[in-house]
């Protein structure tokens, strides 16, 4: 083989490992995600999460609120301008409310 021989095929190997990286499926790292607590409600109120995941609810209203979802979190209270936080460990939809106002509703739906 001569030396243009083998610059191609060294081109050709490069080329195909870069193709194959390239196309290599990437999942994203966790990620963040911000429940807004305002006027009584939650805000988005259904949020979409995967495993692993950090769900922060900031309260933003003028009196304390909780994000309860019984038997798998409790905020407990969140006074106003305070925030809480949560890390999701399991798929399947989890409702949660606020022990203080149970019409206040939210749903995580985990991947």
């Amino acid at each position: 083989m001569t030396g243009r021989g083998i610059a191609r095929a060294a081109a050709a190997v490069l080329a195909a490992a870069a193709l194959t990286i390239g196309s290599a499926s990437c999942s994203p790292g966790p990620t963040t995600h911000t429940v807004t607590i305002d006027a009584t409600r939650f805000q988005p109120a259904d949020l979409r999460v995967r495993v692993g995941d950090t769900v922060i609810w900031v309260n933003k209203d003028l009196f304390p609120h909780t994000a309860t979802a019984g038997g798998v979190f409790d905020s407990g209270s969140i006074a106003p301008d305070r925030s809480w936080q949560y890390t999701v460990t399991a798929s399947g939809v989890t409702d949660y409310d606020c022990t203080f106002h149970p019409t206040m509703k939210g749903r995580l739906l985990a991947e």
